[in-house]
Parts: C-alpha cells; structure tokens; sequence
C-alpha cells in the first residue's frame, strides 16, 4: 500500500521548473479564485427572499405558499410532487446554513415544511402500497430477494 502526503508537485507551463506545494493552499488558493456569492437561479433567489420575508408565520403556511406556487407556464404547480416540495426546502435549508441562519425561526420553519412534505410523501407511497398490493395478496412477501 502506498501512502501519499498531502504535497503536490506543481509545474509551469513550459514545464521547466517544479515546486511543491501542500495540498492545502492549492485548495484555498482555488477558493480564492471562485467569487463567493455565485448563486446564477434568478427563481431560487426570488423564492428565497420571498420566504425570507415569512419568518414567523409558521411551517403550515410555507409549506401552504409552496404548492400553491405556480411554474413558467402560470398553469401548473411549481413544485407538483413531495419530492419536488422536499428538494426546494433543502435547498433553502442549505442556503440558510449557508448563510448562518441555522439557529433562526426560519430555519425552523422551513425544516418543519420540509417535515409536512416528507410526510406526505410517505403517506403516498404507503398508499400506493396499499392499492397495490393487497393484503390478501402475500406473494411479494414470500418472493426471494
């Protein structure tokens, strides 16, 4: 087994001359590179001011003004699905502890519509379950994985 360090040989263009250097500060000198604030979803950062301004009305009703969002068209749901609904909170989730506020009443409330979304969600696919396979029907639970 061979063990690297965390050096890196770096070289020039011409390939002349080689220096190294720690894996570390070619990491935070990408870092430095990379502008800090590059969100480029115009929708994202609506939505995210949007409910930025509903702090302390409660998860129900973010999770209310979620699906009754309406997509491009102005006809369909923005987010039509749970997995749709849960996806867009975490994303709001991460730009929130993104930006420090994983301690804020928002935070909260976002984490519990992402709760609501997760829970229907569940209570779909339990109900798909349901219609799908009967209880009579025990086939699916003597078939070999």
């Amino acid at each position: 087994m061979k063990i690297e360090s965390g050096l890196s040989l770096r070289t020039t263009e011409s390939g002349e001359s080689t220096t190294v250097e720690s894996l570390e500060s070619h990491v935070l000198a990408a870092s430095r590179n990379v502008p800090e604030n590059k969100r480029t979803d115009p929708e994202f950062e609506r939505l995210y001011e949007l409910l930025s301004a509903m702090e302390g009305q409660g998860e129900k009703v973010i999770h209310e003004f979620l699906r009754s969002l309406r997509g491009a068209d102005g006809e369909s749901p923005a987010y039509p699905t749970a997995k749709a609904l849960m996806a867009v909170t975490l994303q709001v989730l991460v730009r929130l502890k993104d930006d420090g506020l994983e301690k804020s009443q928002l935070y909260k409330e976002v984490k519990g519509a992402n709760g609501l979304a997760f829970s229907m969600d569940v209570f779909v696919k339990g109900f798909m379950r349901d219609v799908f396979q009967p209880m009579e029907d025990e086939a699916w639970e003597k078939s070999e994985w």
